[in-house]
């Protein structure tokens, strides 16, 4: 649908006009949802002035104003020589250079078309108020009439159809956040360490999160203790006999260090391509502008990336319906009553040590409470309907670079490292599903037992991949260090896919609170940036 147009020779007064009259409109059809025209209104006017330069005046110029698909466009084309006028050398354009030094350097696409030179300016849209939450909701809503419906169906066709392809197209889209989260790290952390600065400063950056990091992990765990010493689940003698757990944990640590270069990416081992990357930017960091084009190539490539998993984030309606339907149909939900205790050392432990670390970001920030929630609601949102921090990524980003206004070269390499080694929540987890299971299977669990728990829990929680399901993995490591009877296996799966179903929203919430701590720390907040935040998280509510 054309809603503006218009064809002229361009002259200064038409340049003029039409840069004015093109943003006019898009406010008045955009409405609401209009953003700030400045930008808009900066990029036509520079592709116009860049159409007389090469195209002459001697053809006419025109102008549309295009909605397409619930987006708008507008696009300039101009008959001449095949030149694209985007490839012009960008130093050499006053305006183009100030544009940049605003952030507001223009994106479009050229292409060429029956002897017209066409240019297309995507303009910007607000995004519908709580869209994505109310698709969420209806997709939860629809989880529980298909539960519901599947009732009446015969049971072969329930166990032999349904079943399988709802739990086969849940593992499908679960793969695809999965492929594209091992590609999205890796450029994240290789550009936010390469890009830091110099090495001297990666080491305190980098050295100060990861302390941090660490400290919330002993929370977590002292935490899970308090709450489980009450319940009677411990004993002076345990005739647990836990496997080789020195063996264990050193083949924990040995499978961080990756063999070769490309099989962490081929099997998504995350924490083995966070050591790449890691290597990659510290040697970067040195090289500095003798790999600027390697940076580039990475920069572009994580673009590329970034916006392939904007793309897949469009389908997490779909994703929480898979998620929840398996869920009912599989029936996990109603044999959780037995295992009581789990439920409330999980829970309860992690409700402390997120209450501890707000408290810490409370004190550290000197930001009101209301501003640390509401900046992050977008973000815990996703986190809590998906289990997934992958997924809620570019929300997480957003967060801090827009609304606290962290720096962003700190941001690209501190929240993709969290994401992979920050899980403190999954940490208690699975030290409560085996803490609890040894002690039903074993009949007592000592204080060493319970002290080799605790370790190789923070161990397992680093290791396991950041994506849904990635504690069934480490399960068995857990049991064999512990001596945990195997036969206890599928209940702890029943409470992991469960319990553990919040575990990555509340890892995600931490995360975030930690990361801006060590910024505020380091100095790495904008200062000019601070007075927007509570307007712009405000406006998120």
């Amino acid at each position: 649908m054309i809603f503006f147009q218009d064809t002229k020779k361009l002259t200064n007064e038409v340049i003029d006009s039409w840069s004015e009259n093109a943003v006019n409109a898009y406010r008045e059809y955009a409405g609401k949802r209009a953003e700030s025209t400045v930008k808009l209104r900066l990029t036509i006017e520079e592709l116009l002035l860049r159409f007389r330069d090469l195209y002459g005046t001697d053809e006419p110029c025109t102008i549309k104003g295009i909605r397409r698909f619930g987006s708008i466009s507008f696009e300039l084309s101009q008959k001449g020589a095949p030149r694209n006028p985007l490839e012009t050398d960008p130093e050499a354009s006053l305006s183009y250079s100030i544009l940049a030094k605003l952030n507001l350097d223009p994106q479009y696409a050229y292409r060429q078309n029956r002897g017209l030179n066409v240019v297309t300016v995507p303009a910007p849209l607000r995004k519908r108020k709580n869209s994505m939450l109310i698709g969420i909701l209806l997709a939860a809503v629809l989880s529980v009439v298909t539960w519901l419906v599947s009732g009446l169906l015969p049971e072969a066709a329930l166990n032999d159809y349904m079943i399988p392809l709802v739990s086969g197209l849940f593992t499908k889209l679960s793969a695809v956040f999965s492929a594209l989260a091992t590609p999205l790290v890796f450029c994240a952390v290789i550009l936010g360490i390469s890009g830091i600065g110099d090495v001297s400063s990666f080491g305190k950056l980098g050295g100060r999160l990861l302390k941090r990091m660490m400290v919330t992990y002993g929370i977590a765990m002292i935490a899970m203790i308090a709450v489980g010493l009450p319940m009677g689940i411990i004993s002076p003698t345990s005739s647990a006999g836990g496997g080789n757990v020195f063996g264990d944990l050193t083949n924990l640590i040995l499978d961080i260090i990756p063999g070769n270069l490309i099989e962490p990416f081929r099997i998504d081992n995350d924490l083995q391509v966070i050591v790449i990357a890691v290597f990659i930017g510290v040697i970067m960091l040195g090289l500095g502008d003798k790999v600027g084009h390697l940076r580039t190539f990475i920069d572009e490539a994580g673009t590329l990336v970034n916006r392939m998993m904007a793309a897949v984030c469009k389908l997490l309606p779909l994703f929480v319906y898979l998620g929840f339907t398996n869920l009912l149909l599989s029936g996990k939900l109603s044999e959780l009553g037995g295992v009581s205790k789990i439920v409330i050392i999980c829970l309860g432990a992690s409700a402390i040590t997120v209450a501890v670390t707000l408290v810490r970001a409370l004190i550290v920030t000197k930001r009101p409470f209301k501003e640390l929630f509401s900046a992050q609601l977008p973000a815990l949102i996703i986190n809590l309907t998906t289990s997934s921090q992958v997924s809620a990524l570019p929300e997480s980003m957003k967060c801090c670079k827009q609304k606290w206004g962290i720096d962003e070269k700190f941001v690209n390499f501190g929240l993709p490292l969290g994401i992979v080694i920050y899980m403190p929540c999954g940490a208690i987890m699975l030290g409560s599903i085996v803490w609890v299971l040894t002690y039903m299977s074993a009949g007592s669990v000592d204080t060493i037992m319970l002290a080799k728990l605790v370790f190789v829990s923070v161990i397992v929680a680093i290791a396991a991949p950041p994506i849904p399901g990635s504690a069934f993995a480490v399960l068995p490591i857990m049991f064999s260090s512990c001596g945990t009877d195997l036969s206890m296996m599928p209940l702890a799966v029943i409470i992991g896919s469960t319990v553990g179903y919040l575990m990555p929203a509340l890892n995600g919430y931490c995360m975030q609170l930690e990361l801006l701590m060590s910024a505020q720390k380091s100095g790495c907040i904008k200062k000019d940036q601070a007075p927007e935040t509570a307007i712009e998280a405000a406006a998120d509510l």
